[in-house]
Formats: structure tokens, C-alpha cells, sequence
């Protein structure tokens, strides 16, 4: 049980951590050529939380069952937190640092872990696996969407 809230714990210190280095409405941001499909950017915040609690109570059941018999799972557990600093890390990137293309490397990478991890994990528990969905689904999307963005908003583009 213990474990569960220290999992929790640095999960929220992960997710929130990210959003007090930036600020989604610094003025460049806020500036940038958006496809014009993007109508629904406003739900952003909300599937990354989805997603997050997602990740979190697959990483608690990961914890639990691999306890359960007698071996504790510390390795998995650094592969899932380096997809939360990745993800946390996102946002700084391509807000402050202004780079489109480390955004699309820090978003890859992410994914390209949970693509693996939910692989690893999959003999453990298939619901822990199945947890990871949310963020496969999402992680391509976004990573694509941040090359579109890349692309609208490059130098050679009028």
C-alpha cells in the first residue's frame, strides 16, 4: 500500500513539475501557425491527464504483482519514469528552449519507450499492459502534430 502513494507521489511530482518551468501562453507559443484542423487543442491538457493516470496505475499494478513474487521491479520502474521526464521535459523544450525538433525527439523517444515497455511488461500484467494504449495512441499523434508544426512555422515557409 505504501508503495502505491511513493508511486503516485513522484508521478504527480513528475507531471506537475514540467508545467512550472513553462507556460503554455508565453507569446511564441501562443504565436505559431496551427493546422487548421486543430479545433480541439483546448482538450490537450485533459488526454495528457488521461494518459498520465494511465501510466501511473499501470506502474502501481507492475509494482504490486512483481512483489507478489518476491521481486521488486526497480529497473521498470526507471523506464517509467523516464517516460514521465520526457513528457514533463516536452513542454520546456519546445516552449523555452523554442525548439520544434526537440520536441520531436523528446516526444519520440517517449513513445518509443512506452512502446517497449509495454512489450516488457505484458507477461507481468496484460492490464498494465493494456494501460500503455492511451499513451500509444496519443504519443505518435502528438509527436506529429509537433513536426506540423515544425513545418508551418519554419523560416523557408511564408
Amino acid at each position: 500500500m505504501k508503495a502505491r502513494w511513493i508511486i503516485t507521489a513522484a508521478s504527480a511530482a513528475l507531471f506537475f513539475g514540467g508545467s512550472l518551468f513553462t507556460s503554455l501562453r508565453d507569446p511564441w507559443f501562443q504565436n505559431l501557425q496551427r493546422p487548421s484542423w486543430l479545433t480541439f487543442e483546448f482538450l490537450i491538457p485533459f488526454i495528457w491527464t488521461f494518459i498520465w493516470v494511465c501510466i501511473t496505475i499501470s506502474a502501481i499494478i507492475v509494482w504490486e504483482k512483481s512483489s507478489k513474487k518476491g521481486s521488486r521491479p526497480w529497473g521498470l520502474l526507471l523506464v517509467y519514469a523516464a517516460i514521465a521526464l520526457l513528457t514533463s521535459l516536452y513542454s520546456p523544450v519546445v516552449v523555452e528552449l523554442r525548439s520544434l525538433i526537440g520536441g520531436i525527439i523528446v516526444g519520440g523517444l517517449a513513445t518509443l519507450l512506452v512502446y517497449i515497455l509495454a512489450f516488457v511488461v505484458k507477461p507481468i500484467s496484460q492490464t498494465a499492459s493494456w494501460l500503455f494504449l492511451p499513451y500509444a495512441l496519443w504519443g505518435p499523434f502528438g509527436t506529429y502534430l509537433t513536426w506540423l508544426l515544425l513545418q508551418l512555422n519554419s523560416p523557408i515557409n511564408p
